[in-house]
């Protein structure tokens, strides 16, 4: 993807029950789903047919909450490529209340490369 991809964005929602929570609180690996998914659904459309993105770094300050029945929007844009590295800064709300925000990298792969090395190991 050439650099006239910068600033694309995309979005993840989720609509949240008890499952997404941990006791009281929404639990962190929903809020970091929700990122990556925004950032791939950014991506995916440009695949070719053995192309896959894989995160390899993660960097989501989280401070706020939500509640069971509320809507969780996690937006990404792409804010850097570096060949085949991808930085996006991506930011999460609750209704019109921010409660995250961080940047999220992913890379693009050889899905059947992948594949092979994940059987390797």
């Amino acid at each position: 993807m050439p650099d006239g991809f910068l600033g694309l964005s995309a979005r993840q929602v989720i609509s949240l029950s008890c499952d997404h929570f941990n006791e009281t609180k929404l639990s962190v690996w929903v809020v970091h789903l929700a990122c990556e998914m925004a950032c791939h659904n950014i991506l995916a459309p440009g695949f070719g047919a053995d192309d896959a993105s894989v995160g390899i770094h993660n960097d989501i300050w989280f401070w706020g909450n939500a509640v069971p029945g509320s809507v969780l929007e996690a937006e990404a844009v792409i804010s850097g490529i570096d060949r085949k590295r991808f930085v996006f800064n991506v930011f999460v709300r609750c209704g019109v209340a921010e409660i995250a925000r961080g940047q999220h990298e992913r890379l693009m792969v050889s899905q059947s490369k992948f594949m092979d090395a994940v059987r390797q190991h």
